[in-house]
């Protein structure tokens, strides 16, 4: 039972670490984004 509860709990952090990730790349990626955005809006911008 013990040996249950320990593995459970592993693999419950391991789903939670691996969420945390993925939110981690999605914010990195999405802040990507908006700088790029951001920089193609001043250049238009810019030219005009």
């Amino acid at each position: 039972m013990q040996n249950l509860f320990q593995r459970d709990l592993g693999s419950s952090l391991l789903s939670i670490a691996v969420i945390l990730g993925w939110l981690g790349l999605f914010f990195v990626f999405l802040r990507i984004i908006t700088i790029g955005i951001k920089r193609i809006l001043e250049a238009i911008f810019k030219k005009s």
